[in-house]
């Protein structure tokens, strides 16, 4: 397994000349903030990226609720929609007289 064209021996040189030049003391410091350089730097590349994206791909956010009908389409399903038709009994019965 090589990581940027360097395999596990020479990143062990690099380590044991690493702690020969700075020390076990300062080692573990300078380690911790080569970790923070780069996550700093991968976190400014993905936002660059998804803003390069944004700009030069201008799709419009995707819609959460349903799509927007216009008044012709409304009607047309209005009249498309299955009328309900009275009850039997309601026909039959005659009406009581209000008082």
């Amino acid at each position: 397994m090589e990581l940027f064209g360097v395999g596990p021996l020479e990143l062990l040189v690099i380590g044991i000349v690493a702690l020969l030049i700075f020390g076990p003391k300062k080692l573990p410091e300078l380690s911790q903030n080569l970790g923070r350089a780069m996550r700093g730097l991968k976190d400014a590349s993905r936002d660059f990226e998804r803003e390069i994206k944004r700009e030069f791909n201008p799709d419009p956010p995707p819609m959460t609720g349903p799509a927007p009908t216009s008044l012709a389409t409304q009607e047309q399903q209005a009249l498309e929609a299955p009328r309900s038709e009275p009850s039997p009994s309601a026909e039959g019965e005659p009406r009581q007289p209000s008082a």
